[in-house]
């Protein structure tokens, strides 16, 4: 039976990456999943990117290590700039980045590369749910801790 419930509105996505395949994969998950992605290929392009589109990004997905902009650093001058939105991580070298400076950002989370589509599409899913809740009005508990369970349920 279909619901009364009228479609989400889709997540406005900016996907950094500096490998090519991981953006083509990022584009490819995230088209079908119904979202719009823009894609830069290093932090910099990135910083440019939210920029000329005012900040109108929901998401944010991130390499962790990318030459001259780390996925730390951006993290942090999006924050600067005033991203209010999520951020995810990707990363081949998890065990050797500094979580906590992730978190101290309100980072939603890590994801292994090379990622798994299906926790990717979890991941979509619980951020899309949270800011679906937040722009009703519905703020118990709040996104900022929805989100937090999206890292503690997908870790």
């Amino acid at each position: 039976m279909p619901s009364n419930r009228p479609s989400p509105k889709p997540l406005k996505i900016l996907a950094v990456d500096d490998e090519a395949g991981t953006r083509a994969s990022l584009s490819l998950v995230l088209a079908l999943a119904g979202h719009h992605a823009v894609f830069a290929k290093d932090g910099d392009e990135a910083l440019d990117l939210f920029e000329s589109a005012q900040g109108a990004f929901d998401l944010i997905i991130t390499d962790h290590q990318m030459v001259r902009v780390s996925g730390l650093d951006l993290s942090r001058r999006l924050r600067e700039k005033g991203f209010a939105g999520e951020i995810v991580v990707l990363t081949a070298f998890a065990g050797t980045i500094d979580e906590e400076e992730y978190k101290k950002l309100e980072v939603a989370g890590i994801m292994e590369k090379p990622f798994d589509v299906k926790e990717l599409c979890q991941w979509l899913e619980c951020i899309h749910e949270s800011r679906e809740a937040s722009l009703a009005g519905d703020n118990t508990p709040g996104s900022r801790k929805e989100v937090a369970f999206c890292w503690l349920k997908h870790k």
